[in-house]
């Protein structure tokens, strides 16, 4: 995957800057990162779009109570939350239900600040 300001896939973005500037905040430069997120939205019935968006709100979650979690620990909550969709993924909406699993279950892994 070539750089991440030049990567196609960036672009759908362009109308939501708080979603680049989290995409540019995590993942510039960061191509394993890019990848991992990449193969995880491909290998889902959920877009890129629905991923970041989930990955947001878990991030907001974190931040609201003082924790941290690695980006590719995020990724794998959220790939968490696209596979308990199964069969019905096609109609949920991924973000919901990342946000639905915090508030019922919390996030294990995330460390205070």
């Amino acid at each position: 995957m070539g750089e991440f300001d030049t990567t196609g896939v960036w672009e759908q973005f362009a109308d939501s800057p708080a979603a680049l500037a989290y995409l540019e905040a995590r993942f510039k430069d960061e191509a394993s990162l890019q990848h991992v997120l990449l193969e995880e939205a491909d290998d889902s019935h959920f877009s890129v779009q629905q991923w970041v968006e989930a990955l947001i709100v878990l991030q907001q979650w974190l931040g609201a109570r003082g924790l941290e979690l690695p980006v590719k620990d995020s990724i794998g909550y959220v790939s968490c939350a696209a596979a308990a969709a199964g069969a019905g993924a096609s109609l949920s909406h991924l973000p919901s239900m990342v946000d639905d699993l915090l508030e019922a279950y919390g996030c294990d892994r995330a460390v205070k600040k």
